[in-house]
């Protein structure tokens, strides 16, 4: 009997380890559904970032003591995961069971009838009572008698309320009350928001650190006057224009709180000058202009009244240009400017070959949405046409008005891009001819679906002018090329001589459409059609082109490559540009 007794203990020993090592080999598998149907994907990952078991989810599995206790716990972690969404009394079944490949948690959940909203009171008191902006705040889309209660919906609005405040100056606002009182039983929840904002607080004494520019002109970059409500925007809009205007390298914009005496704060302006010469050089390619390298200068400021200039150096296979500028800040110098050019540039492609000099001025202001530019150019140009060579000189008063809108200014999903440029010159005013000329350009861009574009361009050019002959090269309509009729080169379409030389004609119409998709991240594959000519009349024929391309989306905008093929003639052309959509 006793040697049988130490026969089992020994074996009993043997089979610890085995054990053991089950154990340990287990996995723990969690498992979380609906009674019946689907359980809402928000519901599901809601209630696995509550539970505790969750982190053993595919785990190997600990002493099952410990995995007990987890699944104890489980249906009030589940009760809490649904509060948020306004279940407040779900029907949960929970099992723990052991099978062959480990331990195995299902959770299955009836969320039933959600609490809905019955009594809603969103008020703002004290200054904030003739604000429209902050009595805007009483009402929500969400937060509406017999809405779903989300609890996300509730804290969302509280802070909204609190940040639209601090954004206009409130700067004592606080909640005077606010509850959210759910009634299980009834289904019915009440919530009560009531923010007392306070005096409103508004802009004293604006303080600017060292500059190398006057004091009147960083004041003309202040988008608000001494008195006016203290907004963040505003703030933020002087920080933004102050960079913008190249003078600062580091601008640092904050109201000073703790000195505000009658609820008017003075704004302390952080200020480090920039380095006062820039210089730019680059290199690339496109297939208009083929090899391409560039250099600029830049002095930031000439003088107090911060007065600066800039040159370029633009050297290409088809297109050279040196242009000196002396700029003078406007009124509102971040957008207003006025300034005085000289320049000279040269073309040769297949179908021109000139030289443009030029002096003149131009004066740049924003009128509302619309950003303004009027000239007055004298031109004198050099130009080769059908072996003729001929020389011009104009005196050219011209204007041009932009407008520009999207969600995105590198990668738009909407937009749109409208320019309107008018110019024209007399006899009588030391030109060679009299002429007027308009040219219209239009791109579009619309979402189809989450990552379907269809993206859209139209250009519509006019010339009015008895002898046309003495017309200069640079100031014809051309077609053809990256970003007109694709399929065909730069400047190759156009009305043609009796030598079938494209000269370059009166008219202008092109249109293009292309649908991009996004197949992964930062790529886009393309399909276009682009249709039109330059013409001299309505009977002159249009060309037409389409094709495929891949788009990569970088930092500094989409580049792309378009193989695209010309409909109404042979061969193909490959096409490569950079830049933004609009």
């Amino acid at each position: 009997m006793t040697r049988f007794l130490g026969t089992g203990w020994f074996c009993c020993l043997l089979l610890l380890p085995l054990s053991a090592a089950a154990e340990e080999a287990a996995t723990v598998a969690v498992e979380v559904g609906a009674i019946s149907g689907e359980l809402a994907p928000e519901l599901e990952r809601n209630i696995r970032a509550h539970l505790a078991i969750e982190r053993l989810n595919g785990e190997p599995a600990p002493m099952s003591s410990r995995l007990q206790y987890l699944h104890r716990q489980a249906s009030e972690q589940i009760e809490a995961a649904l509060q948020p969404f306004g279940y407040y009394a779900p029907h949960i079944e929970a099992e723990l069971i052991r099978g062959n490949e480990g331990w195995v948690a299902r959770y299955r959940i009836a969320p039933g009838q959600p609490v809905r909203l019955d009594a809603v009171d969103l008020q703002v008191t004290g200054e904030a009572e003739d604000d429209p902006v902050m009595k805007k705040l009483e009402h929500s889309e969400t937060l509406v008698p017999g809405a779903v209660l989300h609890h996300a919906d509730y804290e969302n609005h509280k802070s909204r309320m609190r940040s639209v405040a601090a954004e206009r100056g409130y700067y004592e606002a606080e909640f005077g009350r606010q509850q959210l009182r759910v009634d299980p039983q009834r289904r019915q929840a009440d919530i009560e928001l009531r923010l007392d904002a306070g005096p409103r607080y508004r802009i004293g004494e604006v303080r600017y650190g060292e500059s190398p520019v006057d004091l009147s002109l960083l004041q003309r970059y202040q988008p608000f006057a001494n008195g006016d409500p203290v907004t963040t925007n505003k703030l933020l809009e002087l920080q933004r224009y102050l960079i913008d205007s190249e003078y600062f390298s580091t601008v640092e914009v904050q109201p000073l709180w703790d000195e505000a005496v009658d609820h008017v704060v003075p704004i302390q302006v952080g200020l480090e000058p920039n380095k006062r010469t820039a210089y730019k050089f680059g290199i690339g390619y496109g297939t208009d202009t083929g090899a391409r390298m560039s250099s600029s200068v830049r002095r930031r400021w000439l003088n107090r009244r911060g007065h600066s200039w800039n040159g370029l150096l633009r050297l290409s296979e088809v297109k050279s240009a040196v242009v000196l500028q002396y700029n003078i800040p406007g009124k509102v110098p971040y957008t207003d400017q006025y300034g005085a050019r000289i320049k000279q540039e040269t073309e040769d492609t297949d179908t021109t070959d000139s030289t443009l000099t030029s002096i003149g001025g131009f004066w740049q202001k924003q009128l509302g949405p619309w950003q303004q530019v009027l000239s007055l150019d004298w031109e004198q140009e050099r130009y080769t046409l059908s072996d003729e060579e001929n020389e011009t000189t104009f005196l050219i008063p011209g204007g041009s008005w932009t407008i520009t809108r999207a969600d995105n200014p590198l990668n738009p999903s909407r937009g749109y891009r409208f320019s309107l440029t008018l110019k024209g010159a007399s006899e009588s005013l030391l030109s060679e001819a009299n002429f007027v000329q308009g040219l219209a350009s239009g791109k579009h861009v619309l979402s189809l679906s989450e990552r379907m574009r269809l993206l859209s361009r139209a250009d519509i050019g006019v010339t009015a002018m008895e002898n046309f002959a003495v017309m200069p090269s640079s100031h014809r309509f051309y077609a053809g090329g990256d970003s007109s009729v694709r399929g065909y080169g730069y400047k190759e379409l156009g009305p043609e001589n009796s030598d079938g030389d494209v000269v370059g004609g009166r008219n202008l119409l092109t249109a293009s459409a292309e649908v991009d998709y996004l197949v992964a991240e930062n790529w886009r594959v393309a399909a276009f059609f682009d249709t039109g000519n330059a013409i001299n009349s309505v009977n002159d024929p249009l060309k037409s082109g389409a094709g495929l391309g891949v788009r990569y989306l970088s930092p500094i905008g989409p580049v792309r490559v378009d193989l695209a093929v010309p409909l109404e003639d042979s061969g193909f052309r490959i096409h490569f540009t950079l830049g933004p959509d609009l």
